[in-house]
């Protein structure tokens, strides 16, 4: 009998999902004709509890503006607390339309046009476009690769940090696409620079929840505790729950003034409409999510386990950085490929798979592809098996 996990619905028309949408694929792969891997979205059906809650809130048969009021707003608090002994205190949390938003916003509002903001590449490809969309300046702090796990060039970091011009940094926490789980050690030698070089650091925490058993989240608002409130930090339920496309993202911070910044701005530009769906599905994952999601994460590793024997059986050539967290993972073609031309031809081309070019997360993404693996495991190593018969045919010119 197969894992629920590992169920796929053929009936559901997915034209209009990002991921698959024929529009999308044409563009970024020069065909519809790839099996997507590329979007961090998920395949899985969502816990049966988010569905019953959503036919509840259908059948109200009423629609109206609606508010986050704190009985919404709790569980999500109780849900860190207990999950990751993360302290949110109800006064230092907003909503907006995403966390992409919500960076988009609180950089513009809290920076200068021209400052420098720091990030690590390579690492999740929308904060290039979202800093230059805003008119600053992207501060490359490059992250080294050392048998085989990506880590932090400190004394770089604390170059750019002491440059008066670059005035935030954006953490990716836990990292993507390399899937690195921040240290306590990490996290309180980042936060010791910032903190010192006043750099206001904005926290992207929304894999906060896709952990695997070896690690532990840490969240960066709790290592600032005690030291400085200059943070504010951002999350969603989409990634956790495969759910983007309902809920809402979420700020936290502890620093009031930071906080009614924000909140002028969301209430300037109407950023933070709440939707009686995502209301709903907001306050059943957080209520009754956790035994589900300890099974995702279950099936998420064995897959991580999975892709990493098949590759070193039948593809030694390509290997995996083994993430820690998020469910991609970070793929090297160095050896088979010499330049993204050769890359997008053995992927798009000859294996026919939708997977991102590593390049697309900055300097460090050189030869290298991010797979998004929130897929049932059969597509996944259908998928591989593709890649393997692709790369038996595929001469280097």
């Amino acid at each position: 009998m197969a894992a629920p996990f590992d169920k796929y619905k053929k009936d559901i028309n997915r034209s209009t999902f990002v991921r698959y949408n024929e529009n999308y694929l044409v563009g970024t792969f020069g065909s519809a004709d790839v099996t997507p891997f590329w979007v961090a979205d998920s395949d899985f059906i969502v816990m049966p509890e988010l569905v019953k809650a959503l036919k509840k809130t259908a059948k109200r048969g009423l629609y109206p503006y609606e508010l986050k009021t704190p009985e919404i707003k709790q569980p999500l608090i109780d849900w860190f607390k207990k999950r990751h002994k993360i302290n949110i205190n109800l006064d230092g949390l907003l909503f907006t339309t995403s966390v992409n938003s919500g960076l988009a916003a609180t950089i513009d509002e809290l920076t200068a046009k021209g400052d420098g903001i720091i990030i690590q590449p390579p690492v999740f490809q929308g904060f290039k476009g979202i800093i230059k969309g805003v008119g600053r300046k992207v501060v490359n702090n490059k992250l080294t690769l050392k048998d085989g796990k990506y880590e932090i060039n400190f004394s770089d970091l604390e170059k750019k940090a002491a440059d008066k011009k670059n005035t935030a940094m954006v953490l990716c926490s836990p990292h993507n696409p390399v899937g690195r789980v921040w240290t306590q050690q990490e996290l309180e030698k980042i936060a010791e620079i910032c903190i010192a070089n006043n750099v206001l650091m904005l926290s992207d925490e929304i894999h906060a929840d896709i952990i695997y058993s070896k690690a532990t989240f840490i969240g960066m608002t709790e290592v600032y505790k005690g030291k400085s409130d200059n943070i504010i930090m951002l999350g969603s339920a989409g990634k956790s729950f495969g759910i983007p496309g309902l809920v809402d993202s979420f700020m936290y911070t502890p620093n009031p003034v930071l906080k009614k910044k924000i909140q002028e701005r969301i209430m300037r530009f109407h950023l933070g409409k709440s939707n009686a769906f995502g209301n709903a599905a907001l306050k059943t994952v957080y209520t009754h999510g956790n035994k589900w999601l300890d099974k995702k994460l279950n099936y998420l590793e064995k897959t991580v386990s999975a892709i990493e024997a098949y590759l070193a059986k039948n593809i030694p050539e390509i290997t995996l950085t083994i993430p820690e967290g998020t469910y991609q993972v970070w793929l090297d073609f160095n050896k088979v490929t010499k330049n993204d031309e050769e890359l997008k031809e053995l992927l798009y081309k000859k294996a026919k798979l939708g997977i991102t070019l590593g390049t697309e997360y900055g300097i460090g993404g050189k030869g290298y592809a991010r797979m998004n693996i929130a897929s049932p495991r059969p597509m996944i190593l259908k998928a591989l098996a593709k890649l393997k018969k692709a790369l038996n045919n595929f001469v280097i010119i």
